[in-house]
């Protein structure tokens, strides 16, 4: 267990050494940061609900906040906002050696909905839902931890000029809406995309996490030199994502190697062992490496140093798997491709197609002195912009209802009745399904929600609202990890889990 230290009584111990267990526990309606203005360790109460109104910000180096006595899931506190106009929940930045564990970090999108910031890239000025690392901020800790229905265009930032800080064994369900408007709340408006884990942190690790629904990246990297990503699984299960594990990103002047701002940073970077799932829905780019493949105004820019090996990509919808352009010194080998990859970008006619979706794409022009993995195949068209979130034909709400492709529409309809009926769909069922998304009278959510409404999802589950769709997923998949690890004893690696949740899903027959 040398990577996965989950376990009660190494928890126990940790306790006792850093004087954790002695922490008082703060109860619901505590002024909860009157605590961390004192400069003590929040102690949460096993299992309760906290309402946040205002950021929980961290005071001193080395604080902590936890729940006392917590070890599975289902025993964590919830910090939950309760502020619609609150987006960050937790800042940690800039204290050293700041700690967050065993707490379900809550952003209610589904009750308090989105706060708008338009058709702006990225974060267009929005915070993170937590906010760690920053100038100060090394030697953080973020572990064992539960994130759910995020707000904002991030779950979790690790700020950049913070260093060795560490991000294990946390689950994350459900971040943003995806351009079809899977996800989407009933009053929010295009597009409030998520990444799970953003990052710009040296020397750092992102390791063992779980992460179902993120909608742009699951895990990126913004340079972040030295930075190890390793065993964590990615999975589009309800929601497209645009990019599975992301190296695509220069910051300008902070990792630039040359005064011209084109050659950048990536020395040091190991992406390694990690498993992207296009289970049911798009990633459009499993492991994306380099500038143009994301923004093709970026051309030209090329990122130096990294390793991407031992990686598995999966599933039946896949648009393109690891393409790789504008690089130089790298190493791309023994990476596994399982996918089916039909996910073509760009809509419809095209002056200037990209190549058509494939597991292993580059551009040899400008990938210089590095070595690929012989599944490579040369570009013969294009790589730029391999996302398919343009052009394509708008529904009410302003989301893009663009095609599928053969197996992507298969997976996406054996997802839905897997996840809301517990079971494959006959062949009826699926060329129905499979004709109502083709002709854009469903998205993915508008065909869970019909399956909420049969009989067979009431006898199984209950009667649940159609607004109630999200939350009954988040809860469905974090009861089924909470059983899993408890029937285990303590944390085992991620994509054990999740291949044992997704066993879980399918109920028995009557």
């Amino acid at each position: 267990m040398k990577h996965f230290p989950w376990s009660f009584p190494c928890f126990l111990w940790f306790c006792l050494l850093s004087g954790a267990s002695a922490a008082k526990v703060s109860l619901p309606g505590d002024d909860l940061q009157a605590v961390l203005d004192r400069g003590e360790d929040l102690a949460l109460e096993k299992g309760a609900l906290y309402e946040i109104r205002q950021t929980l910000r961290y005071r001193k180096p080395g604080q902590k906040i936890f729940t006392k006595g917590a070890e599975f899931p289902s025993d964590y506190a919830t910090l939950r906002l309760a502020n619609k106009d609150l987006m960050m929940l937790i800042h940690g930045g800039g204290q050293e050696g700041a700690v967050l564990e065993r707490v379900i970090c809550d952003g209610d999108r589904y009750r308090l909905s989105t706060v708008p910031k338009g058709r702006g890239s990225g974060g267009a000025g929005q915070p993170a839902l937590v906010h760690f690392g920053g100038p100060g901020g090394d030697g953080q800790i973020v572990r064992n931890c539960v994130f759910m229905n995020t707000r904002t265009w991030s779950t979790l930032k690790m700020h950049e000029h913070a260093s060795n800080m560490l991000t294990e064994n946390n689950l994350f369900f459900g971040m943003g809406v995806d351009p079809r408007g899977n996800g989407r709340e009933f009053n929010e408006i295009p597009f409030s995309w998520a990444d799970g884990v953003s990052s710009a942190a040296t020397d750092s690790i992102i390791r063992n996490n779980l992460l179902i629904d993120p909608t742009d990246v699951g895990i990126v990297l913004y340079c972040a030199p030295g930075s190890i990503v390793e065993d964590n699984v990615v999975a589009a299960i309800s929601r497209e994502s645009l990019g599975g594990i992301n190296l695509v990103d220069a910051l300008l002047e902070m990792f630039a190697l040359d005064e011209d701002l084109t050659l950048f940073d990536y020395g040091g970077v190991v992406v390694r062992n990690n498993y992207i799932d296009n289970f049911g829905a798009r990633i459009h780019m499993g492991i994306p490496v380099g500038c143009a493949v994301w923004h093709p105004r970026f051309k030209g820019r090329i990122l130096q140093g990294g390793s991407v090996t031992g990686n598995t990509i999966a599933g039946g919808a896949g648009g393109y798997g690891i393409v790789a352009h504008g690089l130089k010194g790298w190493t791309i080998q023994d990476n596994l491709s399982t996918a089916h990859y039909s996910g073509l970008a760009e809509y419809g006619f095209h002056p200037n197609p990209p190549d058509p979706p494939a597991a292993f794409l580059f551009h040899a022009e400008s990938v210089l002195e590095s070595e690929l993995q012989p599944e490579f195949q040369e570009t013969v068209r294009h790589i730029d912009h391999l996302l398919r979130t343009q052009k394509a034909p708008q529904n009410e709400f302003g989301y893009q209802m663009h095609d599928y492709g053969h197996e992507e529409i298969q997976a996406v309809v054996q997802a839905a009745y897997l996840e809301m009926l517990g079971r494959d769909p006959t062949r009826e069922e699926l060329l129905a399904a499979a004709d109502l998304l083709q002709s854009r009278q469903r998205n993915a959510d508008g065909l869970r929600r019909q399956l909420m409404g049969t009989p067979e999802f009431e006898e199984k589950f209950g009667f649940h609202f159609p607004a109630e769709l999200h939350p009954f997923r988040v809860q469905r998949w974090f009861d089924l990890c909470d059983q899993l690890l408890r029937e285990k004893g303590e944390m085992y690696p991620m994509r054990e889990l999740y291949q044992d949740a997704l066993q879980r899903l399918r109920l028995p027959a009557k």
